[in-house]
């Protein structure tokens, strides 16, 4: 017959075991010990019938060293004892308890040892070629540069789970990105590769801050700021500043290639944003012909900007309305803080970048202006950091009027440009708000050369508007009056503006900003149309007298062509050639491009005059754009108009001499501004000579 249940002493009459002596079962078990009187064992292991093990060492109070315990009471026999039917249901809880503890302990183990084997993991940066920064020459701009690039071992941080805030009035779930880790960055690992010596970073930092920004001051960097602390703090950005300011053409396109590596690869295949990535990409787009090869990509980073911008939620201002959050445990808590100026900056330097996008390529809208938009812009009016501040918001207010002139209306369908008839009320209007920018300008900030663009540029957009407009007849001739008069506006603006490029210094020229390149090519646009212009009472032969297109294409030429030398470029062998030296060749065609037009107009109206029956809006097509691109397509196909005009062979002659080898079969570049003048909506009158419109095809996409 087996025993009965013995009883145990009471919790009363045992004394508790002294700190870190307890034994081993409740010691895992991290209950407390109590010593039973006779000394046999402790009471929790007597209950539970287990074996009562002493510790075998003591426990250390943190950093303190403790005496030495006492002696353990003398071990007795063990007794096993038998529970009650009562005390099942705790015994079990306590065996789950024993269980769930050694369990927890093995996975930080396990957990420790996968941190160990990441942390053992290195990452090496991809490297430039060999030699990329050697060598230089006088005025290369590459004095200096070594190819020293020794790779930089680094442990890329654990990433952390997203953080949540729910919005329950808006009902939107937020996902909120991590906190940036306190290591550096892979971009910053990526651009540790690119070394530069500190002087020569120097030097094209103050280049920037000197030739660039004060064209378009999308970005501020203080005086203070060294380029060793630029390459620090941002190091993207520090990249595409060194990029753009280089002036040798074969290490502006290696570092072109790195900017392009950690745009694909670290932020859209990584998702690795910041302010230093939204900055270089803005300023990236912002000078994009600086860096541009064959392909156009302004509209692509101008869409990536806007993507960065919102993924980092700077795009609105901080809320003050309390969110209900339901947040994972040690995460960090939502990001409260003010707007900085310099993230209010940046998103205006965005919808001047998307506005410059759209009036180049006319294929995405501007940013949408929004109250925050309008909040920055009244803030950095103030110019509180920089007076340069007040420059980028005049030029956001004068493309704000331009984007109410070109952006269609909501209704119509994607790809169709149709003319937009201003009324005269509306052009009136506009036209006072620009006085009103320019009067509000402080004297140092209007005598700027680059607020004098935008704003000379501005009021040609509105009062081009009259090309447009239906010709009105009345009895007094005031409609007519009134016309010629807006007419001669349009002409005063662009003699203007040109006259203002010859006062411009070639160290000046080094900035050109894609957006003063778009404004160059539409002026002269308008100075075509006007001097081919069929308008009663307009006097074309004062028009050539006053501004003659082909005058201002060739003073524009020689202008451009003084830029390399002036400021020491040195060209890349091959594809890779700087825009500097593109765009002489680029005007040329330019201007070939207009002689054949008027060529055409004066066959039409020597038809017209012979034969008065005749369609005076019709004639042939405009030379096809694959005979434009070559050398040798357009000159066949004008070698016998030509032989009975000598200025034009001339011209012809002098092209074919300035050809680039292997420029003629590669035209893209040029292609983009055939494209923008065909499809300018004022050239629709000129060059729409077929009913279908068949001559557009070789230039579109």
């Amino acid at each position: 017959m087996p025993p009965g249940p013995i009883a145990g002493p009471s919790t009363a009459s045992c004394s508790p075991a002294p700190y870190g002596q307890a034994c081993v079962a409740c010691s895992r078990a991290k209950c407390k010990c109590f010593y039973r009187a006779d000394g046999s064992s402790c009471e929790r292991c007597h209950r539970l019938g287990k074996t009562c093990e002493p510790a075998f060492t003591a426990r250390k109070r943190k950093a303190r060293r403790s005496p030495p315990p006492p002696p353990a009471p003398p071990l007795q026999p063990t007794v096993i004892v038998q529970q009650p039917p009562l005390s099942t249901n705790s015994t079990r809880v306590e065996e789950k308890l024993d269980e769930l503890v050694s369990l927890l302990r093995s996975q930080a183990a396990e957990k420790q040892q996968t941190q160990q084997q990441q942390q053992q993991q290195q990452h090496t940066p991809p490297s430039l070629p060999e030699g990329i920064f050697t060598g230089g020459g006088d005025g290369g701009g590459g004095g200096g540069y070594t190819n020293s690039m020794s790779p930089i071992s680094i442990t890329l941080p654990v990433r952390e789970h997203p953080d949540i805030a729910v919005d329950s009035t808006a009902t939107i779930v937020h996902l909120l990105r991590p906190a940036p880790p306190i290591t550096p960055s892979p971009i910053a690992i990526d651009v540790s590769g690119h070394r530069i010596p500190d002087h020569t970073a120097q030097d094209l930092l103050d280049t920037f801050r000197r030739s660039f920004i004060p064209l378009c001051p999308v970005v501020h960097i203080p005086l203070s700021t060294s380029a060793a602390e630029l390459r620090r703090d941002k190091p993207f950005l520090w990249l595409v500043v060194m990029s753009l300011a280089c002036k040798s053409i074969s290490q502006q396109s290696e570092l072109a290639d790195a900017i392009w590596h950690i745009i694909s690869n670290r932020v859209v295949l990584q998702h690795i944003i910041d302010l230093d990535v939204l900055l270089g990409i803005v300023c990236f787009g912002t000078w994009s012909y600086h860096l541009k090869e064959d392909k156009p990509h302004m509209c692509m980073l101008a869409q990536l900007a806007v993507t960065v911008a919102l993924e980092l939620n700077i795009h609105h201002d901080v809320s003050t309305r309390p969110q209900r959050r339901s947040r994972f445990p040690s995460q960090r808590q939502a990001d409260q803080r003010p707007r900085t100026m310099e993230e209010r900056r940046t998103m205006l330097a965005l919808f001047h970048l998307t506005s410059a996008t759209w009036l180049r390529y006319r294929l995405t809208e501007p940013l949408r202006w929004t109250s925050y938009l309008d909040d920055c812009l009244r803030i950095l009016e103030e110019g509180k950091e920089t007076y340069l501040d007040i420059l980028l918001a005049m030029q956001v207010r004068c493309q704000i009027i331009i984007n109410q002139l070109t952006c269609p209306p909501g209704d119509q369908p994607p790809g169709v440009e149709t003319p937009k008839i201003t009324a005269p009320s509306l052009v009136a209007a506009l036209v006072r708000e620009l006085h009103n920018i320019r009067r509000k300008l402080p004297a140092d900030i209007e005598a700027m050369i680059t607020a004098q663009f935008y704003l000379c540029f501005a009021e040609m957009k509105i009062r081009e508007t009259v090309l447009y407009r239906p010709r009105t007849t009345d009895q007094t001739g005031t409609a007519q009056f009134q016309r010629l008069q807006d007419l001669d506006a349009v002409l005063t603006m662009a003699e203007r503006w040109f006259s203002m490029t010859t006062t411009l210094p070639p160290a000046d020229w080094h900035g050109l900003t894609a957006d003063l390149f778009t404004h160059c090519t539409q002026y002269l646009i308008v100075l075509f149309r006007l001097a081919t212009l069929d308008e009663p009472g307009w006097d074309l032969d004062d028009v050539r007298r006053r501004a003659d297109v082909f005058a201002v294409i060739d003073r524009c030429i020689l202008e451009v062509e003084r830029v390399p030398p002036a400021l020491g470029m040195v060209d890349a062998e091959g594809a890779r050639s700087g825009f500097f030296f593109k765009l002489p060749l680029l005007l040329r065609d330019v201007k070939v491009l207009f002689i054949a037009e008027m060529q055409q107009q004066q066959q039409q109206q020597q038809q017209q005059q012979s034969n008065p029956q005749l369609n005076p809006g019709r004639g042939p097509g405009f030379p096809a754009a694959d005979n434009i691109a070559t050398s040798d397509g357009l000159n066949k196909n004008n070698d016998n108009n030509n032989n009975s005009n000598n200025t034009n062979t001339n011209t012809n002659n002098n092209r074919n001499n300035n050809i680039m080898p292997g420029f003629g079969e590669d035209m893209s570049f040029a292609d983009e501004n055939y494209l923008n003048m065909v499809q300018e909506e004022m050239l629709a009158h000129v060059w729409d000579f077929r009913p279908d419109a068949s001559y557009l095809m070789p230039f579109l996409p």
